[in-house]
């Protein structure tokens, strides 16, 4: 079945559409142009704004003063380990080379009165020695590594604690300043929603409601972008209960609006046929017929295979009929006929789109 709408008015609705998303966008951005250019009130809050800061900040100078000598202090330790090993390997090294020398020597010699051999105990003895004193100044430097590794861990649990402690006075600011970002947002979305509520009730058969329809898109950008994501939480409490209350409101005004619909329709069947077909638009009508909808009662048009379709049988509307100069079956809404051009008398010239 053709389209009835004219191309002109196709092109019209396309540009319309393109031209009501484009005004949302500006007012969107002028929107987040006014909440920056606003003294802001979600400023980010941490713990650390609460915590006892001439404390923390004694801790905090603490903790960098003892990392920064642990490092020393690892460098330290890791010399002495190195220079341990060292004079240990030095050790065994010439004791095996003496007793290598030793064994070397006629059975028949002196050794323990040989003045070679009593030199080279002497360096063995201050070999031992070298080992003593660097195994002490290695479990030296240990010590006083393993010290100030407690310290630095000592501090660090004393920052937690200060945080710890913080926490409750953080988390209750936090709570404050997400009601105040909500209600700041709610002022400046819910007069928003209420403009585009009305604007969808009042305004959608206007010949501006392409306009209109451009506020209502930035109003639902706001309340799903601006307002919702600030809803509080408080373990999802608030959030299910605005849902709900959400849900029953729009539920309400359906329910109003479908029984007024319903009632609104009883009484158009109420009347005679030729009443209900005149007062029916002649766009809408086409339309309805296109998608094989009664423009009467809005139920869907009954077919049988072998039998016209000429009345509705919901509301005994008349949907074809024949022309009375060709016979060519035309809907009853059209004008003209198809085949021959004859006017329809049954359509009143005042219908408009």
């Amino acid at each position: 079945m053709a389209k009835s709408t004219r191309r002109p008015q196709q092109i019209f609705s396309v540009v319309m559409w393109v031209l009501s998303i484009i005004f949302a966008g500006f007012l969107i951005g002028l929107g987040s142009l006014v909440i920056r250019d606003i003294p802001s009130v979600d400023r980010t809050i941490t713990v650390q704004d609460f915590v006892d800061q001439d404390a923390f900040q004694a801790a905090t100078a603490e903790r960098g003063r003892l990392q920064s000598s642990l490092r020393s202090l690892q460098r330290t330790a890791e010399d002495a380990v190195t220079a341990q090993t060292s004079a240990r390997a030095n050790y065994n090294a010439r004791r095996e080379a003496f007793e290598a020398w030793i064994a070397t020597r006629s059975a028949t010699e002196a050794v323990a009165t040989n003045p070679e051999v009593i030199v080279r105990a002497r360096e063995l003895d201050q070999l031992t020695e070298a080992i003593e004193a660097a195994e002490e100044r290695a479990e030296t430097a240990q010590q006083a590594l393993t010290a100030r590794e407690r310290a630095l861990s000592d501090i660090r649990a004393e920052i937690t604690r200060l945080q710890t402690e913080a926490r409750p006075a953080f988390q209750k600011a936090q709570r404050g300043r997400d009601l105040r970002v909500f209600a700041f947002r709610l002022m400046l979305t819910l007069p928003l929603l209420l403009l585009a509520g009305w604007m969808v009730a009042r305004k959608r058969q206007s010949a501006y409601w392409p306009l209109y329809r451009g506020f209502v898109l930035f109003a639902l950008f706001a309340f799903f972008v601006e307002l919702v994501p600030y809803l509080p939480s408080y373990g999802g409490y608030v959030r299910f209960i605005v849902g709900i209350a959400v849900v029953m409101v729009s539920g309400y005004f359906l329910i109003r609006q479908m029984r007024a619909y319903l009632v609104r329709k009883q009484a158009e069947e109420a009347r005679s046929e030729p009443e209900r077909r005149q007062s029916i638009g002649y766009e809408t009508a086409l339309k309805k017929i296109a998608a094989k909808m009664c423009p009467g009662c809005d139920r869907s048009i009954e077919t049988r295979e072998g039998v016209n379709s000429d009345y509705c049988v919901h509301c005994g509307i008349h949907l074809q009929r024949e022309c009375s100069n060709c016979g060519t079956r035309n809907i009853t809404f059209h004008r003209f006929c198809l085949a021959c051009g004859t006017p329809n008398g049954d359509v009143p010239q005042t219908q408009t789109a």
